[in-house]
């Protein structure tokens, strides 16, 4: 299933975002129970600190993973501020099996919203204002990431406010929306975000840690296991 449907038709939906292009990590979180899986090209991840290279260089990987991964979506984001795919490798990406892209919409060149094989999975950040909600709504946008945590509040604890927020961008964009553990949430805080609307949790190394296959495996279960008593 394509992950634009996997999201729009399941009830609450489990992502997990790799901190590494491992595929030892890739198969643990599935193992756990994760529905979908991204990675990432040309930055710095933040929460783990590690440095993800280019289109090039993680060719084989892509490929070896979308094997691996067989029916389950694999996700990509493309790049940061810094660096960014080109469009001849959106092309090759598409041919690759790649189901869906993800970007804060401050780094996305305009031509990655031109593609029409690639879910588009977009971040706005704690930047965001209502009118950028507006124009969401109306946008191709497919899933909105609310990616909306300042860097200080990183690992913090899930708060109401939080709560409240993210329940305000579902209404006012009705578009699906999908809540990355900036902060660390746990596993009973699943029902929370269900209850204010959201369709999906992408777990990350905040919660699951940086490297361990355990780890990844161990948090994946928990949480699918909460998502599956909603």
């Amino acid at each position: 299933m394509r992950f634009k449907e996997l999201i729009a038709k399941g009830k609450f939906t489990l992502v997990a975002s790799l901190p590494a292009n491992n595929l030892d990590l890739a198969k643990a979180a599935l193992a756990g129970g994760a529905e979908a899986l991204k990675v990432h090209l040309n930055l710095r991840h933040r929460a783990s600190g590690n440095t993800l290279g280019d289109f090039k260089a993680n060719r084989q990987f892509l490929e070896d993973l979308i094997k691996l991964a067989g029916g389950t979506p694999v996700g990509l984001v493309p790049g940061g501020e810094e660096a960014f795919i080109t469009e001849e490798e959106l092309a090759e990406l598409e041919n690759l099996g790649v189901d869906f892209f993800s970007s804060y919409a401050g780094h996305l060149p305009a031509f990655m919203m031109q593609s029409r094989r690639l879910s588009k999975m977009v971040a706005i950040d704690h930047g965001y204002t209502q009118n950028t909600l507006d124009a969401v709504r109306d946008s191709e946008i497919d899933i909105l990431e609310a990616s909306i945590m300042a860097a200080d509040q990183y690992g913090k604890p899930l708060r109401y406010d939080d709560l409240l927020t993210y329940s305000d961008i579902v209404k006012k964009t009705a578009k699906p929306v999908l809540i990355p553990t900036q902060k660390k949430i746990l596993p009973s805080e699943t029902a929370a975000l269900f209850k204010a609307g959201c369709k999906a949790l992408m777990i990350g190394a905040i919660v699951a840690g940086d490297g361990s296959p355990g780890d990844w495996e161990k948090t994946s279960a928990a949480f699918r296991k909460a998502i599956a008593a909603l």
